[in-house]
C-alpha cells in the first residue's frame, strides 16, 4: 500500500495486517465504526492498550460538532476511532469526558499539526473525516523494541514497540519557572525536618533510558506520584489526576491516570526514552541531567517560643457565719 509521511503521521491505502493474529481489514468495506456502534450503549469497561487497526476508510459524516459533556452513539463511535489509531480515550462508553478530551487533544496536535495553544479537544466533520483516513503515527527515532518519545512543544508522548505506536497521550510536562517551597525532608532517624527549598521546573530534552519503577503511589518530596517510572534522576512520567493542555509539572511527565494505570506495565528497565524539547535535537544533549533543588536562601526556620508561668498566691478568704437557718441550692445546665 502506498504511504505518505505527513508531519509524525503518515496515511497508507489498502489492507493492513496486524500482530494480533487477526485476518487484514478490507478498508474498502462500506462497514464504519458508526455504524457498527449504533447500538445500546455498554456499561464503561476499563482502557486497555489495543492494537492499531486500519479503519474503514467509508464512513457517515458527522452532521454537528461533537465536544465535552456530550454523550450518544457518535460519541462512541468516535472513542473506538481514536482507540483504533492508539490515542487511548479511556473507556469506551458514549460519554465525551476528559479522557477523551485529551486524546482528541493529542490528535490535534500529532496528525492535524495544531499548534498547542490552539487545540480545542472538539470533533468537528472534518477531523472525523481525518481520524477515518488510515492515519499512522511513525517514530523519529527506530532503536528496535520499545522506546517512548516525547514531544514537549506538543505535550505529547508516544510509546512504540518495533516501529509501530502503540499508546499515544496527551502530556503535561515541566513549566519552566523558578519555585520555592518547603518541603518535609525525611531524616535518618525516621524523624522529618522542614526546609525550604527552590527549583527550575524543567523537563530537560535527551537520551534516556528507564531507570526504575514504583508500584502504585509515591509519595515524593514534591507531591504525589502515581505508577512513576523514572528515567533522569528525580524525573518520571508518572499519572496525574491535573493533566492539562499546557506544561504544569515541576519537570515530571504527567500522565492521564487511566493510562498510568497501565503504561508502566508495557515498559522495561533500560528501555529508551527520547525527550524532544524543539530546540536541539536528542542526541546533542545526550543523557542531559536535571537540575536539581537547592536551599532557599530567604527561608527562615520556624522559631520556638518559651513560655514562662508565675505562680500568684491565691487571695486570703474568710468562712461566712455557720447558721442553723438551712441554704437554698439552685443547679443550673449550661
Amino acid at each position: 500500500a502506498a504511504t505518505t509521511t505527513v508531519g509524525y503521521a503518515s496515511y497508507s491505502s489498502g489492507q493492513s495486517s496486524n500482530d494480533d493474529g487477526l485476518p487484514p481489514v478490507d478498508t474498502t468495506g462500506e462497514t464504519s465504526p458508526l455504524q457498527l456502534l449504533l447500538l445500546p450503549v455498554e456499561p464503561a469497561q476499563p482502557a486497555q492498550p489495543v492494537v492499531a487497526k486500519t479503519l474503514p476508510t467509508r464512513v457517515p459524516e458527522l452532521t454537528r460538532d461533537l465536544g465535552q459533556g456530550m454523550v450518544g452513539n457518535e460519541v462512541q463511535a468516535v472513542q473506538a476511532a481514536l482507540a483504533g489509531l492508539q490515542f487511548d480515550p479511556g473507556p469506551i462508553d458514549g460519554i465525551f469526558g476528559g479522557a477523551t478530551v485529551g486524546a482528541v487533544w493529542a490528535f490535534e496536535k500529532i496528525v492535524l499539526g495544531t499548534p498547542r495553544t490552539e487545540v480545542r479537544g472538539v470533533v468537528t466533520p472534518d477531523i472525523w473525516r481525518q481520524m477515518n483516513s488510515d492515519v499512522r503515527v511513525a517514530p523519529r527515532r527506530s532503536p528496535g523494541g520499545t522506546h517512548m518519545e516525547v514531544y514537549l512543544p506538543e505535550q505529547v508522548s508516544v510509546l512504540f514497540k518495533d516501529g509501530e505506536a502503540r499508546v499515544i497521550s496527551h502530556v503535561s510536562s515541566g513549566e519552566n519557572i523558578e519555585w520555592c517551597d518547603v518541603v518535609e525532608i525525611d531524616l535518618d532517624d525516621g524523624t522529618t525536618e522542614e526546609k525550604g527549598i527552590c527549583g527550575i521546573s524543567l523537563t530537560p530534552g535527551g537520551v534516556f533510558h528507564f531507570e526504575r519503577k514504583v508500584d502504585g503511589w509515591r509519595n515524593a518530596k514534591l507531591g504525589r506520584l502515581y505508577q512513576p517510572v523514572y528515567f533522569n534522576y528525580g524525573i518520571a512520567i508518572h499519572g496525574a489526576g491535573n493533566v492539562p493542555d499546557y506544561p504544569a509539572s515541576r519537570g515530571c511527565v504527567r500522565h492521564p491516570m487511566h493510562i498510568a494505570e497501565y503504561l508502566p506495565d508495557l515498559i522495561e528497565i533500560n528501555d529508551m526514552i527520547y525527550v524532544f524539547d524543539g530546540v536541539e535535537e536528542p542526541e546533542t544533549y545526550g543523557a542531559q541531567s536535571m537540575i536539581f533543588d537547592y536551599p532557599d536562601p530567604n527561608w527562615v526556620p520556624p522559631t520556638t517560643s518559651t513560655t514562662t508561668t508565675t505562680t500568684v498566691p491565691a487571695p486570703t478568704t474568710t468562712a461566712p457565719p455557720t447558721t442553723t437557718e438551712p441554704i437554698a441550692t439552685t443547679t443550673s445546665t449550661v
